[in-house]
């Protein structure tokens, strides 16, 4: 059994060799659509541009005599082969409670089920699957119902598709006032839907099942939807309508309904949770605390009137420039600020980490305020620390006055006595910032 902290390094005098099999390697490399025992989040739902996946699991170097772990950013729970490791985010208590992740997992995914001081066994890991359900069940339906085209056969006196001669002959003769035809129309009960009916189905079936499916109102109402949308589902179909989902979504729109088919798949698969035959075996169950970091925030700065484009799925995102090709205008340098609000003139940059790159990262921030005719550049950074915010101001802005450029230290409460007094100190930190939002823009 280990303990390490997420962006830390750690010294290693012992079982080395039993972990450089997973050491100095890319996440994605152990994790696939097929579904493999690894689940880091969200990497094995959606697809992620911002290298979540480049990511290694920790790095092993030799450090005189013996070794340095060095972790990332990612946090959670791995067995590798009979070896238990936690890697818990850098604000957890010496006692082993980590009630920053568990805060931030139970305010953006509504997930509330760890007893964070054990290491996830495979029961564990498919109750996290059904409570991620809710999540993304409820971000597929704001796209509406699923709906696709569909090939129907009718054989009737109320002609409106493309006659089927044979089938008209063979059905129809000597005449009876029918029409044997065909239509292509479209139709809300398709594979999609009868994947996840069969998916509701299954969690029914389950000791948490009627507790997920029941998580808030808006669960309930799409999980009605579902239940009314798909009225040819047969349970025995179940085989037949996993095959037909192995292929994911491909549309323009309902690109939310791919992370939900990905999980519907790995719920009704049920996978047993292990990795390779007998010979270095993963599981468990990692967070990336950067992306946890930045959708907290969004909990509280979406609500005030913030933007927040989503580079993972390319929405809403800014271009820097344009080039002209045959006297037309053809834009270029597309980039995704983390939140804007233009209102208030602010670009806010999320950063997780404990150091600001006073190059890449001050760089980025100044070019979106130019670009977006900004007038503060915030950067929220989580601290254990209770620190004032450092302010800088931008030279050569106009004649209006500087820009100004802010790190903003996000206090995580520290000491702290039980979860509840977690919770009820960041929510003072919750008001701070929003204040702070509110004094920059009287």
């Amino acid at each position: 059994m280990m303990e390490w902290k997420d962006n830390s390094e750690h010294l290693l005098t012992e079982n080395v060799e039993r972990l450089l099999p997973f050491a100095n390697t890319p996440v994605s490399s152990l994790v696939d659509d097929k579904g493999k025992p690894l689940l880091v989040f969200p990497l094995s739902f959606q697809e992620c541009e911002d290298c979540i996946g480049k990511q290694h699991l920790f790095d092993i170097a030799p450090k005189g005599k013996s070794y340095v772990v060095k972790t990332g950013n990612l946090a959670g729970f791995i067995g590798l082969n009979d070896m238990y490791i936690t890697i818990r985010s850098r604000f957890g208590t010496e006692n082993g409670d980590d009630y920053f992740l568990h805060y931030m997992l139970k305010k953006v995914l509504s997930v509330n089920l760890f007893n964070l001081k054990h290491t996830a066994t495979d029961e564990q890991v498919f109750d996290f699957l059904l409570h991620l359900f809710p999540y993304f069940l409820n971000k597929a339906l704001v796209q509406g119902l699923y709906k696709e085209y569909r090939r129907n056969e009718y054989n009737d006196c109320n002609l409106r598709g493309t006659i089927d001669i044979s089938r008209h002959i063979r059905c129809n003769m000597p005449f009876n006032g029918r029409v044997a035809y065909r239509t292509r129309e479209f139709s809300y009960d398709n594979h999609v839907t009868q994947l996840i009916r069969h998916t509701v189905e299954y969690i029914r079936t389950k000791r948490l099942g009627e507790m997920v499916l029941h998580t808030n109102v808006d669960t309930q109402e799409n999980v009605s939807q579902i239940v009314s949308a798909t009225s040819t589902y047969q349970r025995q179909d179940r085989l037949q309508v996993i095959k037909s989902n192995l292929r994911p979504v491909v549309h323009p729109y309902y690109t939310q309904y791919v992370p939900l088919q990905k999980l519907c798949l790995k719920i009704l698969s049920h996978e047993r949770l292990r990795y390779g035959q007998g010979k270095d075996e993963i599981y468990g169950i990692l967070f990336d605390v950067s992306w946890l970091w930045e959708e907290y925030l969004n909990t509280l700065l979406t609500p005030l009137g913030f933007k927040h484009p989503d580079n993972r799925q390319n929405a809403g995102g800014v271009w820097l420039g344009y080039s002209l090709i045959e006297n037309k205008k053809r834009n270029a340098f597309l980039r995704y600020p983390d939140f804007y609000d233009k209102e208030r003139s602010i670009i806010l940059d999320a950063k997780y980490k404990s150091q600001i790159d006073y190059v890449a990262d001050v760089n980025q921030v100044i070019t979106y305020l130019y670009r977006m005719k900004g007038r503060i550049g915030m950067f929220v950074q989580p601290t254990p620390d209770e620190n004032e915010p450092k302010s800088y101001s931008l030279r050569g802005y106009g004649e209006d006055g500087d820009a100004r450029l802010i790190e903003y230290p996000f206090q995580i409460p520290a000491s702290v006595s039980s979860f509840e007094d977690f919770e009820r100190k960041i929510r003072l930190s919750e008001t701070a910032l929003k204040e702070q939002i509110e004094i920059l823009h009287p």
